[in-house]
């Protein structure tokens, strides 16, 4: 009589994900054993005994872990990459993690393909959103984010071979974007800002968070828009917010515009991305207050922010070649003003001049030169 098969016992892994112990379950049996070759039929046949393996257990807790942490798409991938590198070793270029990876997004629902060249094995995952430094793929009028690129390091100009398989051909798109910031976020520190409207000398005491700026660091640059319209932290929201909220009182729409213009634009201090990261960083509000500078994208970001919460006012996003400003629908006409969609927006540029509450005034500098609005609030469907 022959001997019933083993069970393959349920293992823990626990994971270092942002300064944070994640515990993953999983099952040995899911893992290659031997080496995955890099040629078209026979990644096609690795993805087939995957299907036949015990990934259930690690899939289950994975998507567990998203609820629990409240992770976006891109984290989720992120999470699942790092819990691969920990199953096939640290720092391992195995095309075990790529294949397995493509694998479980699979199974997750998206919309993944998988390119390969050599001893490189890279996935890639049908997205809407806008990226940059990140190289795309079109296929079937779909685009394509490589989410590997960034740990091989793989010139953006280098051709992949696109492996003739598709999973999930119906998927749903990935989303780099943050809607909510995740539970790992939650750090915070204190800091007392100051600055002066109307002749008067004002101080807020900010909590604001650096698991925000620290998420930030590596993540990849998306849509311009979306760091103006990325969530306040509940630290701004119970600090900043109620403090500004006050000081606007009693004031007109006009005076709690002057206020929020002046707190932007003299609180802190300026220099342009490249002279402080050597690259283009945009920041959303609650960077602005971790690092010590901050230009005219951040200071939008803030005011945006800010403006949204505080006063609900329609506003617009004005993109100018190298500067990005903010124009507000007030009840009537209030210094210089920009028509959009059948509306008066009057200029509120959260930049400069620094020591100046002035609101209805064109950018210096800036005066008859062509822009474009790239966002506004309250969004509206596109015709």
């Amino acid at each position: 009589m022959a001997s019933a098969a083993p069970i393959d016992p349920v293992r823990e892994l626990v994971v270092n994900f942002y300064e944070q112990d994640i515990t993953l379950s999983y099952q040995e049996e899911m893992l290659f054993k031997q080496p995955v070759r890099i040629e078209e039929l026979a990644l096609r046949r690795a993805f087939d005994q995957l299907e036949n393996r015990p990934y259930q257990m690690l899939l289950a807790t994975l998507q567990a872990r998203v609820v629990e942490w409240g992770l976006n798409d891109w984290l989720y991938g992120q999470l699942i990459r790092q819990c691969l590198h920990r199953l096939y070793g640290a720092g391992t270029n195995d095309p075990a993690v790529e294949l397995t990876t493509y694998f479980l997004l699979a199974k997750s629902g998206f919309d993944v393909r998988l390119t390969y060249r050599s001893k490189l094995v890279q996935v890639n995952v049908y997205t809407l959103d806008v990226l940059y430094e990140i190289p795309l793929i079109q296929e079937n009028n779909r685009q394509y984010a490589n989410l590997s690129n960034k740990e091989k390091g793989t010139p953006l100009n280098n051709s992949m071979y696109l492996l003739d398989h598709r999973p999930n051909p119906t998927g749903k798109p990935f989303s780099f974007t943050v809607n909510q910031w995740p539970v790992f976020c939650a750090s915070t520190q204190q800091r007392m800002v100051a600055f002066a409207y109307a002749g008067e000398n004002h101080e807020v005491a900010v909590t604001y968070h650096t698991g925000i700026a620290r998420l930030l660091q590596d993540y990849p640059l998306v849509d311009e828009y979306w760091y103006l319209d990325a969530p306040l932290s509940n630290g701004l929201l119970q600090s900043l917010v109620p403090e500004l909220n006050e000081l606007m009182a009693g004031r007109s729409q006009v005076d709690a515009l002057a206020l929020l213009a002046a707190f932007t634009r003299s609180a802190f201090n300026y220099k342009d991305d490249k002279q402080v990261f050597g690259s283009n960083k945009p920041l959303v509000a609650d960077e602005l207050f971790f690092y010590p500078f901050s230009d005219c994208e951040d200071r939008c970001a803030l005011f945006f922010a800010l403006a949204k919460v505080l006063l609900d006012l329609p506003m617009i996003v004005i993109a100018y070649d190298d500067h990005l400003s903010i124009a507000v629908a007030l009840e009537g006409r209030v210094g210089n003003t920009v028509s959009y969609q059948g509306a008066n927006y009057t200029f509120c540029d959260p930049t400069g001049p620094k020591y100046s509450s002035e609101i209805g005034e064109i950018p210096q500098g800036y005066e008859g030169k062509s822009f474009e609005i790239i966002g506004q609030y309250p969004k509206r469907a596109k015709p």
